[in-house]
């Protein structure tokens, strides 16, 4: 009987881990929503700013949605951060390319 509540209580933490982890981490759709954010954001040469990439694709995000819309996505700031540190880890003349055209972006930053 001693065993069978630690049992339990690992198999709680793992269970609520897991859920956790599942909640946390963007589904395929969400990466390819803000990659698409992402990609369209970086057309615009003056933004080079993580900071002002990220206040720039919440600005697109909240208005590509009807007024009326019952429900309206919030802005999760972590999968942005994913996007970015993705389009980081390119290499330069692969970031001013992603930077150029929208379909190369998109093709670079694709989900892995």
């Amino acid at each position: 009987m001693s065993l069978i509540k630690p049992i339990l209580i690992v198999l709680s933490i793992s269970v609520l881990s897991l859920i956790a982890y599942k909640i946390w981490q963007p589904s395929p759709a969400q990466y390819e929503d803000y990659r698409a954010l992402f990609c369209l954001v970086i057309q615009k040469d003056d933004l080079t700013e993580k900071d002002h990439i990220f206040i720039e694709m919440e600005k697109v995000q909240k208005h590509s949605y009807p007024d009326y819309a019952l429900h309206k996505p919030t802005f999760k700031t972590r999968f942005a951060r994913l996007v970015f540190s993705e389009f980081q880890d390119l290499k330069l003349a692969e970031q001013q390319q992603a930077r150029k055209s929208l379909k190369d972006c998109e093709n670079l930053l694709a989900w892995k």
